[in-house]
């Protein structure tokens, strides 16, 4: 069933039966180029096995994915599931830690039909969403971090939950340039190593202030800052392969203002995922770090979310995941 958004409450929650709405889907089928609707046709067919049919909802507009997840946690739906590239489960998150305020009555799952899929590699998911849907009818549920940011937007302040990371610096000018570039989005999670080398050759420092939660500070000029709450982002990186959403911690990679030559060597081995090597590259784990410098957007799960000044911090173990077995 495909509902529309003017009758989602309806549609998901009767009060006078007193009956849990059931699960809902949220379909973006504009995820990697159309790819995401063309591999959702091919199979839903295996949601006729579930004792409660979801109800599929697409999302058409920016932000909607956001509006579909709270309605459906307010109804009363004890799973969402986010059919779409890390941007959907995204917007999905928003609404239900929006609803529900870090207490459990509405579980996420996620479905990858898009182009990085650095969540589904992040919770260990098989990348076949056939094995997926088969798996959640009776799947297990786990806890898992979320992160937080709280950040500049438009003269306003803003908060915005995360799951895989945030960068500052290269990597915003990255998800940017995958996000417009349809033939880009052509090559997958390579779209995105193609994406940072073009903008490295344009990468410059900014001076930017930093302090944890632990007292520990700086003033670093770097071209890059990774925070992970997960262990992928860019599609399949691992800046800091020691992340996990069960940690409690957010993982922090301060790269310097590094030399051509520099950068692309390290980005080389960040590429076959191991370890940076090299002094001007600053690791450290935290539970919050706040940032100032000048006017710098800030990405959150591929997204550009708003920019500096920012605290980024992590709820630990505060969403209910469903798991497929």
């Amino acid at each position: 069933m495909v509902a529309k958004n003017d009758s989602i409450g309806d549609k998901l929650s009767d009060p006078e039966k007193n009956v849990q709405a059931p699960p809902v889907l949220v379909l973006n089928p504009a995820a990697a180029r159309g790819k995401a609707g063309r591999t959702w046709r091919r199979v839903r067919d295996e949601l006729r096995s579930w004792r409660a049919t979801p109800t599929v909802i697409e999302t058409e507009y920016s932000g909607h994915g956001t509006e579909i997840a709270r309605s459906a946690a307010a109804a009363g739906s004890g799973l969402v599931i986010a059919a779409g590239g890390d941007g959907t489960a995204n917007e999905v998150v928003q609404g239900l830690m929006e609803v529900e305020a870090r207490t459990a009555s509405t579980a996420f799952a996620y479905l990858p039909l898009g182009t990085g899929c650095d969540l589904a590699r992040g919770l260990g998911l098989p990348l076949n969403p056939t094995k997926i849907l088969h798996g959640l009818r009776n799947g297990r549920d786990i806890w898992i971090d979320v992160g937080v940011a709280d950040i500049s937007a438009g003269g306003d302040k803003v908060r915005r939950y995360f799951l895989n990371g945030v960068t500052v610096g290269l990597g915003p000018a990255v998800a940017l340039r995958v996000n417009r570039s349809k033939w880009l989005q052509r090559f997958g999670k390579r779209a995105y190593t193609l994406a940072a080398l073009r903008e490295i050759f344009n990468a410059q420092p900014h001076q930017v202030s930093w302090r944890t939660d632990d007292g520990a500070s700086g003033d670093t000029r770097m071209l890059q800052l990774f925070v992970n709450n997960g262990p992928s982002i860019g599609g399949g990186m691992r800046p800091s392969p020691n992340a996990s959403f069960s940690d409690g911690e957010l993982h922090i990679v301060m790269i310097g203002a590094l030399s051509l030559k520099t950068i692309l060597g390290q980005f080389r081995r960040l590429q076959s995922q191991r370890p940076f090597d090299h002094p001007d590259i600053q690791s450290l784990v935290c539970r919050s770090i706040e940032l100032e410098g000048p006017i710098l957007d800030v990405e959150t799960d591929g997204e550009i979310a708003g920019g500096l000044p920012a605290k980024l911090s992590v709820y630990p173990a505060s969403l209910l995941v469903r798991m497929p077995i």
